[in-house]
């Protein structure tokens, strides 16, 4: 994963909200790798996040200094 978020932060460094920032790691990897994100609430549609998105934000705060957001601000 640490490699697929340096290859999205060198192109995309400006990344602020959660939601640009999984689908730009949804492009990259492979579809096996793609299993550990959550998906969409089925009735709602709203995003939550599972324990995995929450240590990549972390990471992506880490290396950037911009904490990530989900849905509006």
């Amino acid at each position: 994963m640490e490699e697929a978020l340096r290859y999205v932060l060198a192109y995309a460094s400006d990344i602020s909200e959660w939601m640009v920032l999984k689908k730009e790691l949804l492009k990259y990897l492979p579809a096996s790798a793609r299993k550990v994100f959550s998906t969409r609430h089925p009735v709602t549609k709203e995003q939550s996040l599972n324990d995995f998105e929450r240590k990549v934000i972390e990471y992506w705060k880490g290396l950037t200094g911009v904490e990530l957001y989900l849905g509006k601000r």
